[in-house]
């Protein structure tokens, strides 16, 4: 291992001090669990398969989910007021624990033309009456609970989307944004983009086909739902935690940019070569070796 000293701090240092691995003590456990985490592989199959305890695998979610979000942070910056987006969002719903009292909203923005996911968040929904709840609502029987007092953070998380696209779209150019017809959206788009964006409203009832314009993102969150465990419909594997679904969510994102290839008719073409982000496709190995935050 090759060691370093610097000329200004006079600190010691080695290349291994800035890797992702750094002082793991599995240094490739971490490789082995990318492909698992977007394969729809739960936590406890994969601490099943690698033969590690859960907990071992749940660091590994912290530490992947983070570095992932990081990552395309920082990729990102390149394209910092030059960006002429016309993208598409729409939410995708889910729960933590118990499908009636805590749902979660997805909110997912995806380029247009590359496919390339462009920003996510996870938040919280009121929680919803069941047949019994509401019979003992009519009767003046239910008394109020913790689940009566969760608050709905839609417009917080997707102001959060809407507010980081913002910042990389051209500042002189125009954009355009294609949403279902949710009435939170129109306000969003205007108060945060204040005037520069074509809002094109598309029912949700319309057939979900190539035709709508909203395939991309509708086929994004069918790929989100067979890629993560915790996103399949009617399943045991269902997220616990919202923090640990956020960070699930993000290292799909990273596989989905820079990884996968755009479609299988364009082999060798990510999503982030086709949107300008990079120009050859990263490997799982590469994606993983260095630790952004390391230098700071």
């Amino acid at each position: 291992m090759q060691r370093f000293r610097c000329l200004h701090c006079r600190r010691f240092f080695s290349s291994q001090s800035f890797r992702l691995d750094y002082r793991l003590r599995l240094p490739t456990l971490h490789l082995e669990l990318f492909h698992l985490f977007i394969a729809k592989v739960t936590l406890r199959q994969a601490a099943r398969t690698t033969g590690h305890a859960r907990g071992t695998i749940e660091h590994r979610l912290r530490l992947l989910g983070d570095h992932c979000r990081v990552f395309q942070r920082l990729r990102l910056e390149r394209l910092r007021g030059r960006l002429r987006a016309e993208f598409l969002l729409d939410e995708l719903e889910t729960f933590e624990q118990n499908r009636l009292e805590k749902p979660l909203t997805v909110p997912v923005a995806v380029d247009r033309t590359s496919y390339f996911v462009l920003g996510t968040a996870v938040g919280t929904l009121p929680a919803r009456p069941s047949a019994r709840s509401r019979r003992e609502a009519e009767l003046g029987l239910r008394s109020s609970g913790r689940a009566d007092r969760r608050q709905s953070e839609s417009k917080k998380v997707v102001a959060a989307v809407f507010s980081g696209i913002a910042e990389l779209v051209d500042p002189r150019g125009s954009i355009g944004i294609t949403t279902d017809r949710k009435p939170s959206y129109r306000s969003l788009v205007q108060d945060i983009f204040v005037g520069r964006a074509t809002h094109i409203r598309i029912s949700s009832r319309a057939p979900r086909n190539v035709e709508n314009p909203l395939f991309p993102i509708n086929h994004c969150l069918a790929m989100l739902r067979d890629g993560l465990s915790r996103l399949v419909r009617q399943t045991w594997a269902h997220a616990k935690l919202a923090e640990r679904l956020e960070r699930h969510l993000w290292i799909w994102i990273c596989y989905r940019n820079y990884v996968r290839w755009r479609t299988n008719k364009t082999p060798g073409v990510t999503a982030a070569m086709a949107l300008g982000v990079e120009e050859k496709p990263w490997c799982v190995e590469e994606l993983l070796r260095w630790n952004p935050l390391a230098a700071w």
